[in-house]
């Protein structure tokens, strides 16, 4: 069923006839919050872990969005120390590898899924896209995370066009990883970090004339705390907020095709310090 799932998405990719249209891609951050209270500062930083989340749509609803490229995502006032990690892996580790080793097994910082439409580049319609969604697993380097994307372990998919349920997997074999960097910045005029990356041509594209749009993230970093010459440190610390809200920014960058150039937009959500 998987092989002939793959099948039928290359063959898409060679018969459709559409014509690719200028996409308008929609966004939002839907998922914002931590789960230790205080607002913490630079001096006395309060460890917390945090759940991040959000969307990608089209204009037009019956059509799956442009891919995405290039991700920059922090939150007001929440800086990263990765020293408070377990554990650390090396992004050789696990790129393209079938199955992550054990010894990265104390590095795991979070975890979460990954939802996507794919479908053949010549034609956006969601009535020819397939679901594809993968197990999410984000790990410590050291320099940020490594975001580990598998389409095993998850259900099978249903047949293309059908979006009505999210525990499905996905008809393609995917078991890859993203080289994620911690970028030092401020976000509402407070100390932030911004996870950056780029994602791979393997996952933007799994198979020659088929594209990978992604629907919707949702992940959990887990509070894991350490204590360096007696003071207590987080992998997430909360170092400030203005006022009572907190602003989580994601800018997202399309992958610029051959009719239309890359373009950047950024999305926030306000959610309580």
């Amino acid at each position: 069923m998987r092989k002939l799932s793959i099948a039928v998405l290359a063959l898409a990719a060679v018969v459709a006839v559409a014509g690719v249209a200028v996409a308008a891609n929609t966004y939002k951050v839907h998922v914002a919050s931590t789960d230790t209270s205080g607002k913490g500062s630079a001096k006395k930083p309060i460890p917390t872990g945090l759940k991040l989340g959000f969307q990608v749509g089209e204009s037009d609803t019956s059509k799956r969005g442009t891919v995405i490229e290039k991700y920059s995502i922090g939150a007001e006032g929440l800086v990263t120390n990765t020293k408070a990690a377990k554990g650390k892996c090396a992004f050789t580790d696990m790129d393209n590898e079938p199955t992550v080793p054990s010894k990265c097994n104390k590095a795991l910082v979070g975890t979460g899924l990954v939802k996507n439409a794919a479908g053949p580049s010549t034609n956006q319609s969601l009535s020819v896209s397939s679901p594809c969604n993968l197990q999410l697993r984000l790990y410590n380097s050291g320099k940020g995370m490594i975001i580990r994307l598998d389409s095993n372990g998850l259900p099978a998919p249903g047949p293309a066009g059908d979006f009505s349920s999210d525990k499905v997997g996905c008809t393609l074999p995917i078991a890859t990883s993203i080289d994620a960097k911690f970028v030092k910045t401020k976000i509402g005029g407070v100390s932030a970090s911004d996870l950056r990356f780029t994602v791979p041509q393997n996952l933007k594209h799994p198979l020659t004339g088929i594209d990978n749009s992604i629907r919707e993230s949702v992940n959990s970093i887990k509070k894991t705390t350490k204590t360096v010459k007696g003071k207590k440190i987080g992998y997430y610390n909360k170092v400030g907020c203005k006022g009572g809200k907190r602003t989580t920014r994601a800018t997202f960058t399309t992958e610029a095709t051959g009719t239309q150039a890359a373009q950047k937009f950024t999305a926030t959500k306000q959610s309580k310090c």
